[in-house]
């Protein structure tokens, strides 16, 4: 296994600190209520916009998917059970890092420009994907030549 430079490492921590910093600060007075994020990825193709979710131990039937058109936001939202170990002699704990519970997360998306009714989700191995096609013919940019004087 190859070592890592110290600098790697460190700009490693701090990022993770940043990150754990700013969730901290946007949850504020909802910590109580809403105590993890999952982490997401939003690809877009030229045929739509691909969203991966991770949410391993969460049970399909646990997820839902919306759009909300006025704020043009896809919202997913799930929870996550904790489940009791088989044995009632649990002493001592020695290590928590899965957050449970309840969770939301808002991508936001240009929605005029997606099919909705075509969207589709699958739920495997830990990640939903949700992928919402682009309706045909629209052009989300352009390259526009320019000519010399």
């Amino acid at each position: 296994m190859a070592r890592r430079k110290p600098e790697e490492w460190i700009w490693q921590v701090g990022t993770e600190l940043q990150r754990l910093g700013d969730e901290m600060i946007r949850m504020g007075p909802t910590l109580a209520r809403k105590l993890w994020e999952p982490r997401i990825d939003v690809l877009e193709s030229a045929h739509g916009f691909h969203i991966r979710c991770e949410v391993a131990g969460v049970r399909g039937d646990d997820i839902s998917v919306a759009f909300n058109a006025e704020q043009q936001v896809m919202t997913i939202r799930g929870r996550r059970r904790e489940e009791d170990p088989d044995s009632g002699d649990q002493v001592a704990c020695h290590q928590l890092e899965i957050f449970y519970g309840e969770f939301e997360r808002e991508v936001p998306l240009p929605l005029e420009h997606l099919e909705l009714a075509e969207t589709r989700a699958q739920y495997r191995n830990g990640v939903l994907t949700i992928c919402v096609p682009k309706k045909v013919g629209v052009v989300r940019g352009r390259t526009v030549a320019v000519r010399g004087a």
